[in-house]
């Protein structure tokens, strides 16, 4: 019961980081912060263009380092409901997640999850 409830919470883990599309936040941050280097060592603007083109940059980076933030904490949120959860069951204890089996399981969950998907796309493709 234990460890299927972890198996089950590693799979919605799973569903949640692919819909929160992390990777495309990470990839326009980093993105952003090349053109901010870019603007900085330019030697043909004058100090205000580069102070304006900055500001906007990192506001920018801003609103994104939030998105990688929540979507972080979106990622992590089922394994924080085993602290509810806990009150339901006993044996449901946020301690299992540092014993063996409470490494092991997700790790093998998240290997079936993305073989799983890779074969079901290929499926889906050849129809």
């Amino acid at each position: 019961m234990v460890y299927l409830t972890l198996v089950f919470l590693t799979v919605l883990s799973c569903i949640l980081f692919e819909y929160s599309k992390l990777t495309v936040s990470l990839k326009e941050l980093i993105t952003s912060y090349r053109t901010q280097f870019g603007i900085m060592s330019d030697k043909t603007m004058d100090d205000e263009t580069k102070q304006k083109y900055i500001l906007q940059h990192v506001s920018k980076q801003l609103i994104l380092i939030g998105k990688l933030v929540l979507g972080i904490a979106l990622f992590i949120a089922p394994f924080f409901s085993l602290f509810f959860l806990q009150h339901l069951d006993e044996r449901l204890n946020p301690d299992i997640l540092v014993t063996w089996w409470g490494i092991l399981i997700p790790i093998v969950t998240v290997l079936f999850f993305i073989i799983f998907k890779r074969n079901y796309g290929n499926l889906l493709r050849n129809r």
